[in-house]
C-alpha cells in the first residue's frame, strides 16, 4: 500500500492526539472524542460486571453455555473449529514456503494471494461463530461497556460532555447522532490498521521522530506509556520491530523490497530467527555433550592436596610441573629420613 506524506502526517496527528472529532454541519460544531482514560475504563468494569449479572438474572446463559446449548441444537458445529484449526496450519505453511520465495516475485504474489484467501476463510467461520452469540450475557454486558464508554469519551469541543450523565446518553433518541459518535469511537478504540501502521513505522516522517526520541528520551506522544492508545502502542511495538530489521548486519538484512512487504517480511524474519534459535540450541547441545570432560571436580585435579589420602597414588603425567613438584617432595621426604 502506498500514502501520501500528507495522509501520513495527518495520520502521525491523529494517533499522537489519541483523538477524533465529528463535524456537525448544521451546528457548525466539533464533537470531540477522546480514547478512554485508565480511570474511565476502571468504571466501564464496574458497569460491565452489573449488566452480566443483570444479564444473568434476566435469563440470559454466559457465553460458554451458550456456545454449548448451541452446539447440542446444531446451529454451531465442531467441524468449523476443525476447519479453523486447519486453515490456520495452511496459513503457516505458506509463510514458510513464502520466505523460500524471496527471490521470486511471481511465485511471491501467487503464495500471497493464497494467504490472503485462507484468511479469508478463517475470517468468515470467526465471524459465522460470534454472530450466533450475541445473545450470550457477556456479548449484553460488553455493549453496555462499550456505550458508557462512548459517553465518557465525546465531549463538544473545549466544554462539558455531550451528554452530562450516562442516563441521559441512553434515555436520549436521536439516534442518528448517537450511532456517528458511537461508531466514531469504535473505530478509534479498535485502532488502525496494522498495515496503515506499519507503513507509517517505516516512513522517514515517522521514523525520524521516533530515533529522536530515543536518543533524547522525549516523551513520544506527550504522555506516560501507560496512558499510551491502541494506535500509540502497535506504532512504537512496530516501530521498534523495523529499527530491530535496520540495525542487521548487511548480509542478514533483507532487501529494501522485502521490508516493503510485510508479508514478505514477516516470512523473511520468521525463517531468520527459526535458524538462530536452532543454532543456540545446537551450541547449548554441545556445551551439554563436552561438560563432563570439563570438570576439573570429576577429573580430581587441582583439588587434591599433600595432606589428601590420594596424593601418593595419583600418577602425575601432565602437567609436567605437578610432576616436579611431586618429585621434589619425595626428595625431601628421603633425605629427611636418612
Amino acid at each position: 500500500m502506498e500514502l501520501t506524506h500528507e495522509e501520513v502526517e495527518n495520520l502521525i496527528n491523529k494517533i499522537a492526539s489519541g483523538k477524533d472529532y465529528i463535524f456537525l454541519e448544521k451546528e457548525l460544531q466539533f464533537i470531540e472524542v477522546v480514547y478512554p482514560g485508565n480511570e474511565l475504563k476502571q468504571r466501564a468494569s464496574l458497569i460491565y460486571n452489573k449488566a452480566y449479572k443483570d444479564a444473568i438474572d434476566n435469563g440470559l446463559l454466559p457465553l460458554e453455555k451458550f456456545e454449548k446449548l448451541l452446539l447440542e441444537r446444531g446451529v454451531l458445529s465442531e467441524n468449523d473449529q476443525i476447519d479453523l484449526d486447519k486453515l490456520r496450519s495452511k496459513i503457516e505453511a505458506q509463510k514458510i514456503l513464502l520466505s523460500k520465495t524471496v527471490k521470486v516475485r511471481a511465485n511471491q504474489e501467487r503464495i500471497k494471494k493464497t494467504i490472503d484467501n485462507l484468511q479469508s476463510q478463517i475470517d468468515n467461520l470467526i465471524y459465522k461463530k460470534q454472530s450466533k452469540l450475541v445473545m450470550s450475557a457477556e456479548s449484553k454486558a460488553d455493549e453496555y461497556r462499550t456505550q458508557y464508554l462512548c459517553w465518557g469519551s465525546t465531549y463538544h469541543l473545549d466544554s462539558p460532555r455531550v451528554w452530562p450523565s450516562f442516563q441521559d446518553y441512553m434515555e436520549d433518541s436521536e439516534f442518528e447522532l448517537k450511532n456517528k459518535v458511537l461508531n466514531t469511537f469504535i473505530h478509534l478504540t479498535n485502532g488502525t490498521k496494522v498495515e496503515i501502521i506499519r507503513f507509517i513505522a517505516r516512513s522517514t516522517l515517522w521514523r525520524i521522530r521516533y530515533n529522536n526520541s530515543m536518543k533524547t528520551a522525549e516523551q513520544l506522544f506527550g504522555v506516560p506509556a501507560v496512558e499510551y492508545t491502541a494506535d500509540q502502542l502497535n506504532l512504537v511495538y512496530w516501530s521498534n520491530f523495523y529499527d530491530n530489521v535496520y540495525s542487521m548486519m548487511p548480509e542478514d538484512r533483507p532487501q529494501e523490497s522485502i521490508i516493503e512487504d510485510d508479508k514478505s517480511l514477516d516470512a523473511f524474519m520468521d525463517d531468520y530467527y527459526k535458524d538462530i534459535n536452532n543454532e543456540i540450541a545446537a551450541r547449548r547441545s554441545n556445551k551439554t555433550m563436552h561438560k563432563g570432560s570439563m570438570s576439573a571436580f570429576d577429573a580430581e585435579e587441582v583439588i587434591v592436596t599433600q595432606s589428601n589420602e590420594l596424593y601418593e597414588e595419583i600418577e602425575y603425567d601432565k602437567p609436567r610441573e605437578a610432576q616436579r613438584v611431586k618429585n621434589r617432595t619425595d626428595i625431601k621426604k628421603r633425605t629427611k629420613l636418612h
